[in-house]
């Protein structure tokens, strides 16, 4: 089992937004996530609000290595808000209760690529 840490509480008063680990939440068994990996969770979202709520989950947790925004699958409207604000799909994933589409924002750390293909990291 991970260690969970827990999670900043970073939601704007009046915003129905809920953030939640993923290894503790319902995204645990869709894709292999760390620790401190935090699914972002608002119904009625802007750009701005998640471009918002991604900044303070940096600052307040620099080890999250993703930021998960899961919508139901085929729901264009909503995954073009998100990838105003930043995030990439992913994939789509089929819980026990709905079939969603994950988008992610990833801190730069986690994406940058050696291009020295003959070195090996930590070698």
């Amino acid at each position: 089992m991970i260690n969970v840490p827990p999670v900043p509480d970073l939601a704007p008063p009046g915003v129905a937004v809920r953030l939640e680990r993923c290894a503790a939440g319902r995204l645990r068994h869709a894709y292999p996530v760390a620790a401190h990996d935090i699914e972002l969770q608002a119904a009625e979202a802007d750009a701005g609000l998640l471009r918002a709520l991604v900044d303070a989950v940096a600052e307040a947790d620099p080890q999250c290595r993703r930021v998960v925004y899961a919508v139901p699958e085929g729901d264009l409207d909503r995954m073009a808000v998100a990838e105003a604000a930043g995030f990439r799909y992913v994939i789509d994933v089929d819980l026990a209760d709905a079939q969603l589409s994950l988008l992610v924002v990833e801190p730069e750390w986690v994406t940058r690529t050696d291009m020295d293909l003959d070195h090996v990291p930590g070698g």
